[in-house]
């Protein structure tokens, strides 16, 4: 079994907390909500990703699924934008 990590909202990109979750740990990002903080529970178990907030338990069979409940609740950073070769290809002048 892994480890459990605490996190705050953002700390980690959804590509990094997928890849804590496939490693068999358990990520625990709390966020402050109206001057409480809560804590959302991510874990992965059996092929199946459980997101578990205070008020549900919520459910995902892909990565897909589960890195856009990690975008829609804005839990995690934004990925960093990927260069194409375009943008590395020098320009002809």
């Amino acid at each position: 079994m892994g480890d459990t990590i605490y996190v705050d909202r953002k700390d980690l990109t959804s590509g990094q907390i997928l890849e804590k979750l496939d490693s068999g740990n358990r990520v625990i990002i709390e966020v402050d909500v109206l001057g409480k903080t809560l804590r959302m529970a991510l874990r992965r178990q059996q092929g199946t990703y459980y997101c578990d907030t205070p008020m549900k338990l919520l459910t995902f069979e892909s990565q897909e699924e589960m890195q856009s409940c990690l975008e829609r609740y804005r839990l995690a950073r934004a990925e960093p934008a990927e260069e194409t070769e375009e943008d590395v290809r020098p320009s002809a002048e």
